[in-house]
C-alpha cells in the first residue's frame, strides 16, 4: 500500500515537475526569479506546511511514542557519512570534489521532496516524522556538512549557533510548543494556514522543475560516482536499513517514513553552499538535479524493494 501511494505521489510530482519545466522553457519563469521564488518556499511556506500539519496531526502522546526517530536519525546520518566517506576514497575522486560528493549524497532534499510527499504518503504523522528527523538534519548539515563544503584552501569556516536558526528549525519549536502544551489553532489561524499549506507541494515541484530546465547537469552526467551514489545512498540503504528495522517491533509507518526520508535525492541548498565555500558548485548543482530527476524512479524502487 505504501508503495503504491509513494509512486503515485512520484507520479504526480514528476508531472508538476514538467509543468514547471515547460514553464521555465517558456520564459514565464525565469531563471533570475528562481532565488526569490525559493526564497518565498523555504522562507514561508515551507515552514508554514511543517507548523501547521503538525499542530492538526499530531499529539503529545503521538510525539513520545515516536521519539525513536530522532535515535533513527542520528544512526542514519553516522552509517551514510561513514559508507560515504569510504566511497569517496574507493573511487578516488580528487580534492575537493571527494568532500562535496559526501556533502550531496548525505544530505536528502527534506525540504521540497520530503515533507510535501511525507505529508502525502502518511498524512496523520508524516509531517511529524519529518520533523523528528529535522532537529538531527539541521545540526549535521550546518556542522559537519558546511565542513565538507569548505574547500581545503580556504580557511575553516568557524561554526555559529546562529546558523541553526532557520525558518523550518523556528516551525519546528513552535509546532513543539503547541503540540506540548496542547494549544489548539483557531478556526481562522487553520484556515488561513491550510490555505497556504494546500500550494506549498506544487509550488516546490514547479520551482525544481524550472530548476532542471535551467541546470546544466551534462558534466555531471559523466561522473561516474554519481552513478554509484545513486545506486548505494538512494536505494542499497534505504532498503537494508528497512529491511533490517522491519525485523523490529517499531511501528511499519515509522519504518517507510524512514525509508523515503534515506532515498531521498540531494537537498537543493547544497549547491549554494557549496558555491559559496569552495569551488565545486557547479558540480554540486549537477549531481542535485540528476538526482532529483532519478527519485521519481528511486523512491518508489527503494519502497518497494524494502517492503
Amino acid at each position: 500500500m505504501v508503495f503504491e501511494i509513494t509512486l503515485e505521489r512520484m507520479l504526480v510530482f514528476f508531472l508538476i515537475l514538467a509543468v514547471g519545466f515547460a514553464a521555465a522553457k517558456l520564459r514565464v519563469i525565469d531563471e533570475g526569479y528562481l532565488p526569490s521564488l525559493a526564497k518565498l518556499i523555504t522562507k514561508i511556506l515551507l515552514p508554514v506546511m511543517i507548523f501547521y500539519s503538525t499542530c492538526v496531526s499530531c499529539t503529545r502522546q503521538a510525539l513520545f511514542d515516536n521519539l525513536a526517530m530522532v535515535v533513527l536519525a542520528a544512526v542514519f546520518y553516522a552509517l551514510a557519512s561513514l559508507v560515504l566517506f569510504l566511497l569517496a576514497r574507493a573511487l578516488r575522486l580528487p580534492h575537493d570534489k571527494d568532500r562535496v560528493f559526501q556533502f550531496c549524497f548525505i544530505f536528502g532534499n527534506t525540504g521540497f521532496v520530503g515533507i510535501p510527499l511525507l505529508a502525502a504518503v502518511f498524512p496523520e504523522t508524516g509531517l511529524m516524522y519529518m520533523m523528528l528527523v529535522s532537529i538531527v538534519d539541521q545540526l549535521v548539515f550546518w556542522t559537519y556538512g558546511v565542513w565538507l563544503a569548505t574547500a581545503r584552501d580556504r580557511q575553516a569556516t568557524r561554526f555559529s549557533p546562529r546558523a541553526l536558526v532557520t525558518p523550518n528549525t523556528v516551525a519546528i519549536a513552535l509546532a513543539l510548543v503547541f503540540v506540548l502544551a496542547d494549544i489548539p489553532l483557531s478556526r481562522l489561524a487553520s484556515l488561513a494556514l491550510g490555505t497556504i499549506n494546500n500550494a506549498t507541494s506544487a509550488l516546490c515541484m514547479m520551482y525544481l522543475g524550472a530548476l532542471v530546465c535551467f541546470s546544466d547537469v551534462g558534466a555531471a552526467l559523466r561522473r561516474p560516482e554519481l552513478y554509484v551514489g545513486i545506486a548505494v545512498k538512494m536505494v542499497a540503504l534505504p532498503v537494508a536499513a528497512g529491511r533490517l528495522l522491519a525485523l523490529t517491533p517499531l511501528p511499519g509507518d515509522l519504518v517507510s517514513a524512514l525509508v523515503i526520508i534515506m532515498a531521498l535525492p540531494v537537498m537543493t541548498v547544497v549547491p549554494l553552499v557549496a558555491s559559496q565555500n569552495g569551488h565545486e558548485g557547479e558540480y554540486a548543482t549537477g549531481i542535485t538535479v540528476a538526482t532529483l530527476v532519478a527519485s521519481i524512479a528511486t523512491i518508489p524502487l527503494a519502497v518497494l524493494l524494502a517492503g
